[in-house]
């Protein structure tokens, strides 16, 4: 009978624990994939893609890009998931008991972004008003291979970089991470009842990279860089109707302006029936050759002809 339980025994402990993915790493971005979100970021007054509320409209279009010169913004931190949005790369690592057990992952934060913990424990979301860091408060569960993690407590930040698109203290983050081999796929679903009227969806998918070559910025020079906004009380932006990028979409891209001001009717498929009319610009001058462009290189990706006004 001993050896029969102790057999067991053996057998229980060499199956490995159900829906557990190892996400040690550190993951490259690679910018063939949304290069103008994650490198240079997007145009003022470009909301395409975005579900937005009147209210998120309005704060958007008052929006001027020399906010970001005030000393007090010099160093303001971004979202934990802010990452979705910027030519970086993450570094994750687990956190575990005596026994082996994960109690928490963590995804590494530079200077704009702090380290998000995501506990797998168990454990409660705290109180709405309970305080917590600019990384808010994040869970995480398997569901098959896929770690499906729930972020609260969130600050007031923005949803993009560059053109002041915003998300409140109220909203959520629901992010799905599913590995494959050597790449890392991330779905985040935001929702935001103060600045979106649906939830907001971006997948963006990392690399893994064993030299860690993922390009972490980590420091911050916190100086107005504006000489002219130096003790000035000026808080730089537009008034209501007078953000002169408000029709930059429209006459660089010949887009309809209800396609370009985010309403959640132009994310379906439908919306493209609406656009009999539309005549896309005679030639491209601007990000033609996404990211390879960016790096001065006058070759194109695999499989494509990359054409500019350069001649290249």
């Amino acid at each position: 009978m001993r050896r029969v339980l102790f057999a067991a025994v053996l057998i229980l402990a060499s199956i490995p624990a159900s829906a557990q993915i190892d996400l040690t790493g550190s993951w490259a971005s690679r910018l063939h994939e949304d290069y103008i979100e994650r490198g240079p970021g997007s145009d003022l007054a470009d909301f395409t893609g975005l579900p937005l509320a009147d209210e998120g409209r309005a704060r958007a279009l008052a929006y001027e890009p020399t906010l970001l010169s005030l000393t007090e913004r010099q160093c303001m931190p971004w979202s934990p998931w802010s990452f979705m949005f910027r030519p970086l790369g993450l570094r994750i690592w687990s956190e575990f008991d005596d026994r082996g057990a994960v109690l928490a992952w963590h995804i590494g934060g530079d200077f704009l972004r702090d380290v998000m913990t995501i506990w797998m424990d168990g454990r409660p979301h705290p109180s709405g008003n309970a305080f917590y860091r600019f990384s808010g408060f994040t869970t995480g569960t398997w569901e098959g291979d896929t770690l499906t993690v729930r972020t609260t407590h969130l600050k007031a930040t923005t949803i993009r970089r560059g053109n002041g698109i915003p998300a409140s203290d109220q909203a959520t983050v629901t992010a799905h991470l599913t590995r494959h081999d050597n790449l890392l796929t991330i779905v985040v679903i935001q929702e935001d009842p103060v600045y979106l009227t649906e939830p907001h969806v971006v997948s963006r998918t990392f690399q893994l990279d064993p030299r860690a070559n993922i390009g972490l910025f980590n420091s911050c020079n916190s100086v107005t860089e504006i000489p002219r906004l130096e003790d000035s009380g000026i808080v730089p932006h537009y008034v209501p109707g007078g953000n002169p990028q408000a029709d930059h979409m429209v006459r660089s891209y010949n887009l309809p302006r209800e396609a370009a001001m985010g309403y959640a009717a132009s994310l379906y498929p439908e919306f493209r029936k609406t656009l009999k009319s539309y005549a896309p610009p005679a030639q491209c001058t601007r990000y033609c050759c996404g990211w390879i462009e960016a790096q001065g290189r006058p070759e194109a990706a695999p499989n494509l002809t990359c054409k500019t006004d350069g001649g290249r």
